[in-house]
């Protein structure tokens, strides 16, 4: 899963290296990308048999969300075994190794220039791609739960959003958990009870997600689950499970005590209606409000 237990695998050929992600390790030394300065610094784009067009738009196969990049900037293709980069009549045109280019043959260790990012080409069997994977690994996870951290979760979820709009599939749903009075359990527990109660929650939490569901710690007793492809009956289902495993779990305290806790749940799909992640972000903390005025320990969301 792509929670703590880490077994999740995106399908699309834009990958972030990802700690223990199912992917065999011959993938993991293929042919790529990785962003080495700029916007989605240390994102990797894998390179296979279909062709990857990195730009702007939301319809490019890697998206870099600056202006500084068009919309279709360059394609990148892997042909006999050698790693093709063209312009694609840019605006700012494609630079390897500070050259501009229209199209090229990528070399080992090469940098390519999109606009303000630089991406840094690793040819097969390349093993600096395991040191960038412990790099980025310690960038996205949270430290305190080993769950992945709030700036990983915002751009998979964008990552995810993009793909929602252009393949026309507005099955996504988010959901917002928020422990039930956690602040008060800090004043009375102390703060170092609260972090082990935090972590032990997390753990409970990555054990019942689904594999491909994105689980994040993204604030103090905050935490989100991204559910891709998924009708909103069924992540009613998914968020009414971590209810109740919460609920019926008990927490170990350093001093050999036990805390119970609770947790509220707001979720939403990604509606017809709605065009950005922002609209989708506040309808589920709309929903987690719901949640916490019809008195905790509840779920709610459309239908809900």
């Amino acid at each position: 899963m792509t929670s703590s237990s880490r077994s999740g695998e995106q399908t699309d050929p834009c990958t972030l290296l990802l700690p223990d992600s199912g992917i065999e390790e011959t993938s993991r030394h293929a042919a790529c990308l990785v962003v080495i300065r700029g916007d989605r610094l240390g994102a990797r784009v894998d390179l296979g048999e279909k062709p990857v067009v990195i730009g702007r738009g939301s319809d490019a196969d890697f998206q870099i969300a600056s202006r500084s990049v068009s919309r279709s900037h360059c394609r990148i293709w892997l042909r006999d075994g050698q790693v093709w980069i063209e312009d694609l009549r840019s605006t700012n045109a494609t630079y390897v190794n500070d050259e501009r280019i229209d199209r090229k043959r990528l070399a080992d260790g090469d940098q390519v220039r999109i606009g303000k990012s630089v991406l840094k080409f690793l040819a097969a069997g390349n093993l600096e791609v395991s040191y960038l994977n412990e790099l980025r690994d310690h960038a996205m996870r949270d430290e305190l739960t080993d769950l992945y951290n709030r700036r990983h979760f915002m751009q998979t979820l964008a990552d995810t959003l993009s793909d929602c709009i252009r393949q026309r599939d507005a099955q996504m749903v988010l959901a917002i958990i928020d422990i039930d009075f956690f602040k008060e359990i800090n004043d009375r527990i102390g703060h170092l009870a609260g972090d082990a109660v935090l972590r032990q929650l997390a753990r409970v939490l990555a054990e019942r997600v689904r594999a491909d569901d994105t689980l994040a710690r993204i604030g103090g007793e905050e935490f989100a689950v991204l559910m891709p492809k998924t009708p909103i009956h069924a992540a009613r289902e998914v968020c009414e499970r971590l209810r109740a495993a919460v609920s019926e779990a008990s927490f170990e305290l350093d001093d050999g005590q036990r805390e119970k806790v609770t947790i509220s749940i707001g979720f939403s799909d990604f509606g017809a209606e709605m065009d950005s992640m922002s609209e989708l972000l506040k309808r589920a903390d709309a929903y987690l409000y719901e949640a916490k005025s019809a008195g905790r320990d509840q779920v709610r969301g459309p239908g809900v």
